[in-house]
């Protein structure tokens, strides 16, 4: 009996039994198919007559199918991981990679504490509630911190530009933890921050049970160094933790960690980054587009995503980020005093509206440009600055600034906006082309007359709301091949440290470091 993977196939709404279809592409009959799983399925909305679901599947048959190659069922590398090799480390960051690399090294017989400057999921969620109701803000459990990292109360977006064996694991413990299996082979695959808080809350049982340790509340204020090797971390409260290997899984947000590593001399380089805002559509009006009246309300179609991209200038384009179908804007500043916008949805994406961001790229010179210096921490004092204006533009009280897209392109202040916005603190109406640099405002507005030949009405119609500032992180944390820091014994890990782009990109470089921790306990 040998497996197999077939080559697309279509296949239309209303078939729920597919292996006639299956058939008729390898050439088979049904009873040399011992079994056959979907692999991958996604919708193909080009013909708005005609919309259907184009899948492939893995079968197990004793002859050679037409239109399939060999297939190997990928390993989960954590059913391989029980090997007790003992060693000791210190996880700064319970995100994506502060987990996974967790699991993973608790399940290898290292003993693992994980230390988050955020509270656990449930006082989390309590404590973002409060804020998004009455103003509230706390600076160290918020949409940034806490268990789970940003991602928590993001859309829990599964898709990801790598391409690495790893993925499937990643995939599978989402699963195990309560995602959605649909994940597994969903094209555009989400989990929704609803399911997230499940998903997170099992792992760090599963690393508990694998006798880790969570510290949470418990902000890293430095480092403990002898002869440049990094020994342990000193918290807020004065108490000292001490093991053989630190793993900084921090994401973009924990500023207060860039500085202390660029006083201790961490080999640090700016990193290109993107800012800009967020774009509201009724969900109803991108569904429409997207797949056609005919189609746009079919119980069996999840509510329509889009992914556009603008060459505006030879060295900036626009791009839209982080789309939440049937979703929500949120707060998801991290520090007093200021307003920065994030999307986030539930499973179900079920709300009015859909959003994302639209962003234009910023590179060191345009930093220096704008008047933030060239070293190592000019993004960050950039984003400081539109986050601090974006607050005051708003008003205070954590309210954001708004205007209808129409009247961005015309460079006035909107009077009535042509939606509700879905951002939880309120708006304040304003002229958002005083909130942006003038050359990231013109390449915006350039790119949105280009969208609306793509999507008739998407720059003609909708709300922005700013500022989406924390796309990805605006330093990078050099690693050497050991993926350590030049302050031996320091593992840079995921997106704060500048490795990752995202939850599966970030856990994935979570596992490959531990990989290699592992490793380096073996070897001694």
């Amino acid at each position: 009996m040998s497996t197999y993977l077939t080559k697309s196939i279509n296949i239309s709404l209303d078939n729920k039994k597919p292996l006639a279809k299956i058939c008729k592409a390898t050439g088979l009959k049904p009873n040399e198919i011992t079994s056959f799983a979907l692999h991958k399925q996604s919708v193909d909305a080009r013909n708005k007559n005609d919309l259907h679901f184009v899948c492939s599947f893995v079968i197990e048959t004793s002859k050679t199918p037409k239109n399939a190659t060999p297939y190997a069922c990928p390993v989960d590398v954590f059913e391989g991981a029980k090997t007790q090799v003992g060693g000791s480390c210190i996880v700064i960051g319970s995100g994506p990679a502060g987990l996974f690399l967790a699991l993973y090294l608790a399940q290898s017989g290292v003993k693992v504490t994980v230390v988050e400057r955020g509270s656990d999921v449930d006082k989390r969620k309590q404590a973002i509630d409060e804020f998004f109701a009455s103003g509230n803000f706390n600076p160290n459990t918020n949409v940034q911190f806490g268990l789970g990292g940003a991602g928590t109360f993001s859309d829990g977006k599964l898709t990801t530009g790598i391409s690495s064996p790893l993925t499937y694991s990643v995939f599978k413990q989402f699963v195990k933890c309560g995602a959605p299996k649909s994940i597994m082979y969903d094209a555009l695959p989400h989990v929704g921050t609803d399911k997230l808080q499940t998903v997170v809350a099992n792992m760090r049982d599963q690393i508990i049970n694998l006798g880790g340790t969570f510290l949470f509340d418990t902000t890293v204020c430095d480092f403990i160094l002898d002869d440049e090797r990094v020994v342990g971390v000193t918290t807020h409260n004065g108490q000292k933790l001490y093991a053989d290997v630190v793993a900084l899984a921090v994401g973009h947000s924990a500023r207060d960690m860039f500085h202390a590593l660029v006083k201790h001399k961490a080999n640090m380089q700016f990193k290109p980054f993107a800012v800009g805002l967020r774009i509201e559509h009724p969900r109803q009006f991108i569904n429409n587009a997207q797949y056609g009246n005919v189609y746009a309300t079919h119980k069996d179609f999840p509510s329509a995503s889009y992914k556009l991209a603008h060459q505006v200038t030879p060295t900036h384009s626009c791009y839209s980020f982080c789309m939440c179908p049937g979703g929500m804007v949120v707060c998801a500043n991290s520090e007093p005093d200021t307003v920065v916008v994030n999307g986030m949805s539930y499973f179900a994406r079920d709300k009015a509206n859909s959003n994302s961001a639209l962003v234009v790229n910023v590179t060191q010179d345009d930093v220096f440009n704008y008047g933030f210096g060239n070293d190592v921490l000019a993004g960050i004092r950039f984003q400081q600055h539109l986050e601090s204006l974006a607050y005051q533009m708003g008003g205070g009280n954590y309210l954001a600034p708004a205007q209808n897209v129409v009247d961005f392109l015309a460079n006035k202040v909107s009077t009535k906006l042509q939606i509700t916005p879905s951002y939880p603190r309120g708006v304040t109406l304003a002229n958002l082309r005083e909130l942006l640099p003038k050359q990231i405002g013109d390449v915006l507005a350039t790119a949105l007359l280009h969208f609306d030949r793509k999507i008739a009405g998407f720059g003609s119609s909708g709300v922005l709301t700013g500022i989406e500032s924390r796309t990805s992180s605006p330093v990078k944390i050099v690693r050497d091949e050991t993926m350590q820091s030049n302050l031996k014994n320091l593992y840079p890990v995921g997106e704060g440290a500048g490795y990752a782009g995202g939850i599966v990109s970030s856990a994935v470089d979570g596992i490959r470091v531990a990989q290699t921790i592992v490793q380096r306990f073996l070897n001694k």
